[in-house]
């Protein structure tokens, strides 16, 4: 379902992650966050930690970003995969905390007692033309010290570039408000539904919808994609997923041609009778 908004929210709550990793000391050279993960996970045994709780990556200006949070929680659930002791992050749906800043002892302090966790990991992502280097730092609850820290690149691909403050691919125009002054509204051409996650199944969520902002081309594909309201389960990460290869007729313009257009798109899910992702 697609509806239009006259107003351009800034999404400012912080999605939670959980996951049970030990950052290494060193910078290492990586093409994905499943290579992170991996290394983490030995990390964590080394370590004995017994739960490490990922907060969202900011921006590198500090501020925060939609790829900062589908970044850490994809490397969440890559770390929750190898390694079971970690604190479910979806025992955490409800907790609220928009004003975390992960260079301040006290705000790790805080958030490490409410969690009850050993460790939080924070991170930057820095967007170049070449890649996307994520940089995260790993601190102690009981006492906000750096225990370890690493960085990685990953390259660029369509689901980041998505997310990112410059979009996938631009067109010349800016993009117009879809159904404003004579702008008219894009429509589905192949718009799949996606279904619950496994997670999602089992909490025995009776309903879903996530609601993303997206600017779709004057070709009729997205080129970037905001968060507006979020759900847990794993479920806006696949919604995320999910729009980015829907396909539409263009919007056309007061005059006539396609255009590029914002619109607000809610995302309903269909349950699952398998529980598959």
């Amino acid at each position: 379902m697609i509806f239009i908004s006259n107003v351009f929210p800034l999404r400012i709550f912080l999605a939670v992650v959980i996951c049970t990793g030990l950052l290494g000391t060193t910078v290492a050279k990586a093409q994905s966050l499943d290579e992170l993960a991996t290394q983490l996970a030995k990390e964590t045994k080394k370590a004995k930690l017994k739960s490490v709780a990922v907060i969202d990556f900011l921006g590198a200006d500090g501020y925060h970003l939609d790829l900062g949070w589908y970044l850490a929680s994809k490397l969440s659930a890559d770390l929750l995969k190898r390694d079971k002791r970690g604190f479910d992050r979806d025992r955490l749906q409800d907790f609220k905390a928009s004003a975390v800043d992960p260079t301040s002892k006290e705000d790790i302090k805080r958030i490490g007692s409410a969690w009850g966790v050993d460790a939080i990991v924070s991170g930057s992502v820095e967007i170049t033309p070449e890649q996307y280097l994520v940089s995260t730092t790993l601190c102690r609850s009981a006492d906000g010290s750096v225990v370890a820290t690493l960085s990685r690149g990953l390259p660029h691909s369509r689901i980041l570039d998505l997310l990112s403050p410059a979009g996938a691919e631009s067109d010349s125009e800016k993009p117009m408000r879809a159904g404003v002054k004579g702008v008219g509204v894009p429509q589905c051409l192949q718009c799949l539904v996606p279904v619950y996650t496994a997670a999602a199944t089992q909490a025995g969520v009776q309903s879903a919808r996530v609601v993303l902002e997206v600017i779709i081309s004057a070709k009729g594909i997205p080129t970037q994609i905001k968060v507006i309201r979020a759900l847990g389960y794993g479920m806006t990460e696949k919604a995320v997923e999910t729009v980015s290869d829907w396909k539409f007729r263009p919007a056309p313009g007061p005059n006539g041609p396609s255009v590029p257009v914002i619109v607000a798109i809610e995302v309903d899910f269909r349950p699952s009778a398998t529980g598959q992702k």
